[in-house]
């Protein structure tokens, strides 16, 4: 019985483990080969976009989205995991109700929380933009106000999406 056993574990060293090895090497390549294959258009949305340029995301997103969304500036980060673009958009606060309550239609925005000296939403809201099939995030938040003082506060929407995506 020992003789088997001494004889029955070499053999499985040899064959069954490199065999388990290499399985789990080609779960590897086959995830990194994902990530490559995530600059092309898919149904899953891509995470990053090496050529994403600062553009008006919020029309490409939602062709009909109501004038009080004002372009306001765009902001390129070339540092960091993700290479943020963030695309600004200003809305005067005599909107401000009307606004969220289209964000919170169209996008599924939650309610805005007052945090210290400023409202904003408590968590990002995510949406995939059907031009290119990239998922952005977005975020609406007030200059410093109280809820009385909305209507003399500017608010603002803002859309990014990542260049980059290094873990």
């Amino acid at each position: 019985m020992l003789f088997k056993r001494f004889i029955l574990l070499p053999f499985l060293l040899i064959t069954v483990i490199p065999s388990v090895l290499a399985d789990l090497n080609n779960l590897a390549i086959n995830k990194t080969a994902n990530l490559d294959e995530n600059m092309q258009i898919t149904d899953e949305p891509l995470l990053f976009d090496p050529n994403l340029t600062c553009r008006n995301f919020f029309l490409e997103i939602d062709a009909n989205a109501p004038d009080y969304f004002q372009y306001y500036d765009c902001q390129m980060q070339d540092e960091g995991q993700t290479w943020p673009i963030t695309v600004i958009y200003k809305v005067d606060g005599k909107y401000a109700k009307q606004a969220h309550q289209y964000l919170i239609k169209t996008m599924g925005m939650g309610d805005l929380k007052y945090l210290c000296c400023y409202w904003e939403q408590q968590n990002p809201v995510m949406i995939v933009n059907p031009k290119n099939n990239l998922l952005y995030e977005v975020s609406f938040s007030s200059g410093e106000t109280l809820k009385r003082d909305w209507d003399e506060t500017t608010f603002y929407l803002t859309i990014t999406g990542f260049r980059r995506f290094d873990i």
